[in-house]
């Protein structure tokens, strides 16, 4: 058990004193002198019993002496071994660090990497670092205690309760949003256009991080007909939701309904709900009863790790999500980033945004944080649109530009942004506006033009 393995480890040195203090009881009980009882308890430890005399206490220190004695040389030994190997492995083919706490593990492909996942303990020599313990915090305090001996190596650090798009650039660091991937996995995995109706209610049970990932990932996915009514039930503690997210516009008939954990009106829309997200690793009690009280729609329960007690639950419609995100490509093969940078290129060129020899990698790295999460979230729009119009074969390219537009509103209104006509050009950056923060119908031609550039761009990438 990992809690007990913490104990011992925080009691090992209070344990290797013992038979020291046990000796010297004994050895003074015997007739010797203190000083000397020390040096016969200290001798112990070599396995060296230098007086006649002997006694209980003498007896149980001399054999946990040499207990500690022979644990102390063989952690020694598996320390310099591993350290060996470690110096090894970093000599071949690209080796990596992975610090994490739990039994998470990133999937890497078979033979092309050597990985070592050592704790919390920093391994130099690696030449890459990704870091994910157990929370935000801890992760960028270990990249701080860290940094001089991580410069010059690519580190990635995963997010489990900050924002991504609200961080800033830290040189050499790439931040990976682990509940954000698991957002995006599920509702392409659910994929709600294929139901073949346009009014459906969901419930997200939770208002934590994860729960608000899903929540906003839905709102930007989720979007395949113009007469949509999808009504969004988020669980749980959702003030600092609210308050954070309180600019955003649906810009169609989505609406988003916030309940109190447990409430009578949390427990009725679960009854009539098409699809209800158990959003945290909650106790078995709890997906019985979700699953009972969803009376015609599915659940889909949150479940990282390898095995967990739905898969033993009889129940029909119950389905884990969450597992096989730790990939090596999705980590730092960040696949989705070199969709969105080839996009990018695409418009510079297109715009004439683009100087003379420069790389897609360079024009990229001249963006903001923002606006680069703004192609990310286009490309992964882009990436269901023929799923989208394989399922609704009636929808135009122009219903499809305006469901895009309509996506890149909600993406800057969930961010804080508003419609306003600034000073000079199309935003302002540091006030929030925008004034193509209006209905697809009110933009000007060009403006409409390139939304229907990224639905063509998607749909000609799958041809």
């Amino acid at each position: 058990m990992p809690g007990a393995g913490k104990l011992l480890k925080k009691w090992i040195p209070a344990l290797s004193v013992l038979p020291f203090l046990l000796g010297t009881v004994g050895y003074v009980l015997a007739g010797e002198r203190v000083l000397d009882a020390m040096y016969f308890s200290f001798s112990l430890y070599f396995v060296n019993l230098v007086s006649d005399h002997n006694n209980i206490f003498v007896e149980v220190a001399r054999w946990t002496a040499a207990l500690v004695t022979t644990a102390a040389i063989l952690y020694a030994l598996k320390r310099l071994w591993t350290h060996l190997r470690w110096m090894v492995l970093c000599l071949g083919r690209d080796s990596v660090a992975v610090y994490c706490d739990s039994e998470e593990r990133v999937c890497f492909p078979d033979g092309e990497h050597n990985v070592i996942y050592p704790g919390r303990e920093f391994r130099p020599g690696a030449k890459s670092h990704i870091i994910m313990l157990g929370s935000d915090g801890e992760s960028l305090a270990f990249y701080e205690a860290n940094r001089d001996r991580l410069r010059g190596h690519p580190v990635y650090i995963g997010l489990r309760e900050l924002d991504r798009g609200y961080m800033r650039d830290v040189p050499g660091v790439t931040f990976y949003d682990i509940d954000g991937a698991t957002a995006r996995t599920l509702w392409k995995s659910l994929r709600l256009w294929r139901l073949g109706k346009e009014r459906l209610t969901v419930v997200i049970w939770s208002g934590g991080h994860l729960g608000q990932n899903i929540l906003n990932h839905g709102l930007l996915l989720n979007l395949f007909a113009p007469n949509q009514e999808i009504a969004y039930h988020l669980v749980g503690d959702t003030t600092l939701y609210q308050i954070s997210h309180r600019k955003f516009l649906s810009g169609n008939g989505d609406t988003i309904i916030f309940h109190d954990m447990d409430s009578p009106s949390a427990w009725e829309v679960v009854q009539k709900a098409d699809v209800v997200i158990l959003a945290e690793d909650a106790s078995a009690e709890r997906l019985q009863a979700l699953r009972i009280a969803c009376e015609k729609g599915a659940v889909y329960y949150y479940a990282p790790k390898e095995t967990d007690v739905g898969a033993y639950l009889k129940f029909s419609g119950l389905y884990a999500f969450g597992k096989g995100l730790y990939t090596d490509e999705n980590i730092r093969g960040e696949a989705l980033i070199r969709q969105a940078k080839a996009q990018h290129y695409a418009y510079a060129q297109t715009y004439g945004h683009l100087a003379p020899g420069e790389t897609a990698d360079e024009i990229w790295k001249r963006l903001d944080g923002f606006t680069q999460w703004t192609n990310i979230s286009s490309t992964d729009f882009q990436e269901v649109l023929p799923d989208i119009l394989e399922a609704r074969p009636a929808l135009t390219q122009e219903m499809l530009a305006k469901l895009e537009h309509l996506r890149w509103c909600r993406f800057h209104t969930l961010n804080g942004w508003q419609y306003g006509i600034p000073k000079s050009g199309n935003r302002d950056t540091e006030k929030k506006l925008h004034k193509c923060l209006c209905p697809y119908e009110e933009l000007e031609p060009k403006e409409q033009e390139k939304d229907l550039t990224v639905v063509r761009r998607a749909l000609s990438d799958r041809d």
